[in-house]
């Protein structure tokens, strides 16, 4: 019976990892659309106001804020999370067709491109859950960075691939937008087919959309984590923010040409985040989750120091590459850290608040970082983000200590 079960899980792992390869690849041809090519259309098609153009890119936070409600959702239609999650790259794909259908249009375009992108955050949660339930846990780290390592060279490679097809004729745009209208598509399929991954049952005859928010925030090792995440998150966004600002704005006493300013933000951060990639998912299964925690916080001080405050380029650069080192292993942390908190049937729970958090620093700190600098300067904002930093540390180690305290009474019990 256990030679039959153990046989069970190693099938539904690797049905699961399969799946979520191929999920993977078409992930990284969505990102482009965000990364690059919306805006891109937007500016040479459109030629579009700043307020359309901010929609766009506040789509992703705003559909993490909207994956508070997917969960209940999902609960009260008694689907599965791979299911609830297939549905919500479903209407991704429709909003991606609506936006190539009507391309020659542009709030049919802006509408449709929004849709697409904002919807597909929404479903993090479920992913995170059926990740959760069928990846095993000694290797769930490796598994999810083999995935975060395909997405990443499939955008690249994509990117450059639609960046010389639209140098041919810009006009031939919404061929882009079908490509990636049938990217969200199959990744739709893929979720379908993933392995029963079954949501809590409410006992209530209504779930209301709040009680992810309840059963999640009487954890209070969670709770404290939030926090902690928040304080970092503010920070680090909030320099992030002004990242490229500092380099090429003159009142900031630099002023770097475009290919110095390209190579520093985009291309040294973009190798080290890829290359790091399963460095950090092997030690998010063998190091203590509060240590490495505070590992990646600790870069991310380290990094904002180096990049802002001192003049010379190689300074600089090596800050952008511990950036980029810290933002493989946060992108693991993001996704992966309430499985090493919540119950297996309450993970998609804890991680609707959790990205609803996240949606709510997305879109508050870019607008904290350049304020910051208006009306102070660069050194204050690194004072501010290395202090929330420093309180992140600080409140994941107590995190930690009452973590084990939890756990040892549960053992003792």
């Amino acid at each position: 019976m256990k030679d039959s079960t153990d046989d069970a899980d190693v099938h539904r792992f690797r049905t699961t990892f399969r799946l979520e390869l191929v999920r993977a690849a078409c992930a990284g041809t969505i990102e482009t659309i965000l990364a690059t090519f919306a805006i891109l259309i937007a500016v040479n098609r459109f030629d579009s106001s700043p307020s359309i153009k901010a929609l766009i890119l506040a789509a992703p936070a705003v559909g993490l804020l909207g994956s508070l409600i997917i969960v209940p959702l999902a609960v009260r239609s008694k689907l599965t999370a791979g299911r609830a999650a297939g549905v919500v790259s479903l209407v991704s794909a429709i909003g991606f067709s609506l936006s190539a259908a009507g391309a020659a249009t542009e709030w049919i375009f802006v509408t449709g491109v929004t849709l697409g992108i904002g919807i597909l955050a929404m479903a993090m949660p479920l992913q995170t859950h059926y990740i959760r339930s069928n990846y095993p846990d000694a290797k769930r780290g490796q598994l999810f960075s083999a995935t975060v390592f395909v997405r990443a060279i499939t955008s690249m490679i994509v990117s450059w691939a639609f960046g010389v097809y639209l140098d041919h004729d810009f006009d031939r745009f919404p061929d882009l937008l079908w490509v990636v209208a049938g990217a969200s598509a199959v990744a739709a399929v893929c979720q379908f087919l993933i392995p029963e991954a079954p949501l809590r049952i409410s006992e209530k005859k209504r779930h209301p959309f709040l009680e992810s928010v309840h059963v999640s925030c009487h954890d209070r090792v969670f709770v404290r984590l939030l926090v902690a995440t928040m304080a970092l998150g503010i920070g680090v966004l909030s320099a992030s923010a002004l990242r490229v600002d500092y380099l090429a704005n003159p009142d900031h006493g630099l002023q770097f040409d475009v290919k110095t300013v390209s190579l520093i933000t985009g291309i040294v951060p973009s190798l080290t985040r890829l290359l790091s990639t399963f460095f950090w998912g092997l030690l998010f299964d063998r190091v203590d989750f509060f240590r490495l925690r505070n590992v990646i916080n600790s870069i991310f001080v380290l990094a904002t120091l180096l990049y802002f405050l001192p003049h010379q380029m190689w300074i600089i650069l090596i800050g952008s590459g511990l950036f980029g080192l810290a933002r493989g292993g946060g992108e693991i942390m993001f996704n992966l850290w309430v499985t090493k908190l919540a119950p297996a049937d309450q993970i998609a729970d804890y991680m609707s608040v959790h990205t609803f958090c996240a949606g709510l620093r997305a879109l508050a700190a870019p607008f904290i970082g350049f304020y910051l600098v208006l009306w102070s300067n660069i050194p204050t904002l690194v004072t501010v983000t290395c202090g929330l930093a420093m309180t992140s540390i600080f409140l994941v180690q107590s995190s930690s200590r009452l973590f084990h305290e939890r756990e040892e009474t549960n053992t003792g019990a």
